[in-house]
């Protein structure tokens, strides 16, 4: 009997051992799974614009609530230039849509970027996860478009996306910047 007991303690010690090997490789493949390491100017693309982020997200909030496109306008206007690098020398636009996706203002403005955007991937995306979505589109000359979508968001409710634009071709002359780099940002964390 004793062998017996043995035995069951020698068994239960390995599967102890095995679960705990499993939850060291689940944990290790989890970090496996967090943003490659960014080159310096990814980087700094990620931290300008995550000021930015941080910035209009909060701005925002009361002028979207109302749906008051000119106060919106205007936080755009008086935000825009003191916390957004980025705009001073590239083409950068900043677009405010409401929940269903259609565009409520552009800043800087500019009237053919107007329109209903609720059936582009990267809009459903940032609505449904109430979290930061990025695309790249690529637009009818052939070039791209590095478009991040973020969720504006009071208590739990969306009120809206506020959207960041910029040219593939002034990411790469700013930050060196490739499309695989933008892609590989997650500007969630």
């Amino acid at each position: 009997m004793e062998t017996s007991n043995c035995q069951r303690q020698v068994s239960r010690f390995r599967a102890g051992l095995a679960l705990i090997s499993l939850l060291a490789a689940v944990a290790f493949l989890g970090c496996q799974s967090q943003e490659p390491q960014l080159r310096p100017g990814a980087a700094q693309f990620k931290k300008e614009v995550q000021d930015c982020i941080t910035t209009l997200k909060t701005a925002l909030i009361e002028p979207l609530s109302k749906r008051d496109i000119p106060a919106i306008n205007e936080t755009l206007k008086k935000v825009e230039p003191e916390a957004i690098k980025l705009c001073r020398m590239c083409p950068f636009r900043i677009g405010v849509l409401n929940q269903e996706g259609y565009t409520l203002t552009v800043y800087p403005p500019k009237e053919d970027a107007i329109g209903n955007f609720s059936n582009y991937e990267v809009i459903i995306q940032a609505l449904k996860s109430r979290r930061t979505a990025t695309q790249r589109f690529f637009l009818q000359d052939g070039s791209q478009v590095y478009l991040i979508c973020i969720p504006i968001l009071q208590e739990e409710q969306v009120l809206g996306i506020l959207a960041l634009a910029v040219s593939a071709e002034e990411a790469k002359k700013r930050w060196d910047m490739t499309a695989q780099e933008f892609l590989a940002i997650d500007f969630n964390r």
